[in-house]
């Protein structure tokens, strides 16, 4: 599922990529919020584009905090999205972003279960930053890192919001992606069909 270079590199850290995986299982489910002190709660990065954002997300796929930054006006200003600017303004801050998720949630990092970080697809500059810091997170916290591949992530929402059983069909039209999948299980898609040249997301970005 992940590229081995990603694997190599958790390696070298000394960290284990899907040593939370059965987390991430809960998470994606939908249910009703009661948290008790044996609750398992994620720490959520996203930095695939031009927002940075972070939430605490508890088993049953309740948010206790979040925050987000958004790039918006600075990307409009220049005509669309360049990838050296995103990545200026997820570095300038993620730290805050971060932190601000994980003060609303009431929670400290100690409590947390795992961090849980978009690897791909996406911006590759945007990405970096992302990934930096939440490999340097989870090193000073001892923590499990979850690699989140985003667009199955975008996939799996749905189960936060209804009961919905595997297996399902997912179209998904997301910023530069265009795609048609069978969602199996958690980590297992079947790719029936996607975009051979422009995504709406593009088309729209760069008009």
């Amino acid at each position: 599922m992940h590229c081995t270079a990603l694997q190599r590199m958790f390696l070298l850290k000394g960290l284990k990529p899907n040593a939370c995986r059965p987390i991430l299982s809960h998470v994606v489910k939908r249910g009703t919020y009661c948290r008790q002190a044996s609750s398992r709660l994620v720490l959520g990065i996203e930095t695939s584009c031009d927002d940075t954002g972070a939430a605490v997300v508890d088993e049953t796929g309740l948010i206790l905090g979040e925050s987000l930054h958004c790039q918006k006006v600075v990307h409009l200003q220049t005509g669309g999205i360049i990838p050296a600017v995103a990545q200026r303004l997820h570095r300038e801050n993620i730290s805050r972003v971060v932190q601000e998720a994980i003060d609303r949630s009431g929670i400290s990092p100690s409590e947390l279960s795992a961090v849980a970080t978009t690897v791909k697809p996406g911006l590759s500059l945007s990405l970096g930053i992302g990934l930096d810091f939440s490999l340097a997170f989870v090193k000073q916290h001892q923590k499990p890192f979850i690699p989140i591949h985003h667009m199955e992530a975008h996939a799996l929402t749905v189960r936060m919001l209804e009961p919905v059983e595997f297996p399902f069909l997912v179209l998904l039209i997301s910023g530069g992606h265009a795609l048609l999948a069978l969602a199996r299980g958690i980590e297992d898609f079947l790719l029936l069909g996607q975009s051979t040249d422009e995504a709406p997301g593009d088309t729209l970005d760069k008009r």
